[in-house]
């Protein structure tokens, strides 16, 4: 009889002992699911930031305008003027004032900067968006690479634009670039550690 007590004891205490090993296994499981469809969620919604700023008329003129850093390009102003823009006339219509962009002669520096201000305006949803962690930064970051470059290069004219236009969101974005170290900064640290 204690025999059978004993055994039956232990054959509870193993049934239980399982039982909790499949219950941790099926939690597990359901954890791993969960990070991985809430994984699937954020680069599914950074793709749409990405969208909708390459589907906005203006921004992603703004974008085509950086694309074409080193020549010109012909951009429709209105539906009356049409013209070849180079990258320098982009720096300085946005190194202009506000108020220096008016009147019919400055059409083309306001078309410039009210693309800019969209192109800004986006970038600043996908900080607040990475910010409170809707998107994460390394699933934007490679598309706006080339242009954190571009920006980089002029970074005092860039800056003073977005804060003319209260754009702090932007600019942090644009700050996590300068805190990254570049590719070739990591790929020579790597090297110098195996010497």
């Amino acid at each position: 009889m204690i025999e059978e007590t004993a055994k039956a004891g232990a054959l509870q205490f193993w049934a239980t002992v399982i039982g909790v090993v499949g219950v941790s296994v099926a939690a597990l499981k359901a954890l791993a699911d969960l990070r991985e469809n809430l994984r699937w969620k954020r680069a599914n919604a950074a793709r749409e930031f990405l969208t909708e700023i390459h589907q906005h008329e203006r921004a992603s003129t703004a974008v085509m305008m950086m694309d074409w850093h080193e020549s010109e390009h012909e951009y429709k102003i209105s539906q009356t003027l049409t013209k070849e823009i180079s990258y320098q006339e982009v720096l300085a219509a946005l190194a202009k004032d506000q108020k220096q962009c008016t009147g019919k002669q400055n059409e083309v520096d306001r078309f410039i900067r009210d693309c800019f201000d969209w192109f800004f305006y986006y970038v600043g949803r996908i900080e607040h968006a990475v910010r409170i962690k809707l998107i994460k930064f390394e699933d934007v970051a490679p598309v706006f690479r080339p242009y954190a470059k571009i920006i980089g290069s002029n970074p005092e004219m860039y800056r003073s634009f977005m804060d003319s236009h209260d754009y702090d969101l932007a600019r942090k974005f644009w700050d996590r670039y300068e805190s990254q170290p570049s590719f070739w900064n990591r790929t020579w640290s790597r090297i110098r550690g195996l010497l």
